[in-house]
């Protein structure tokens, strides 16, 4: 029975979901210019993006505009990411959501491909 059990993968799957483990793909990477911070991580084809907001925020202070290759957020009226991602993605798959009480913003991208890409937007780190 144990041996069957070591093909399934056991508990090696959770590691990711607890703070990652070695078998999680990427590591989350910092990024973001100034006072706007994020971190990006990639699994497979989809990127997912903190960004760390410095006052509670609802749906309506958010503008959030995907395309093929490029992203623009706007927040409180302030834009505080807007140029070329490093890869394209499927913009109609792209989605975005607000945790921890507003003060953070998720955004899901989904890549065309799955090749790594090195960072978020082009030509930052």
């Amino acid at each position: 029975f144990s041996s069957m059990m070591g093909g399934m993968g056991g508990m090696g799957g959770m590691e990711g979901m607890m703070g990652g483990g070695p078998k999680q793909p990427m590591d989350e990477v910092d990024g973001g210019q100034g006072d706007t911070k994020w971190k990006w991580e990639m699994n497979d084809d989809e990127i997912l993006v903190r960004i760390a907001l410095s006052k509670p925020t609802t749906k309506k202070d958010l503008k959030v505009t995907f395309a093929h290759k490029t992203l623009k957020v706007e927040v409180h009226g302030e834009t505080i990411i807007n140029g070329k991602l490093e890869g394209a993605v499927h913009a109609d798959e792209c989605t975005w959501c607000i945790a921890e009480k507003g003060a953070e913003l998720q955004l899901m991208l989904v890549a065309t491909s799955g090749n790594r890409w090195v960072s978020l937007m082009d030509g930052s780190d």
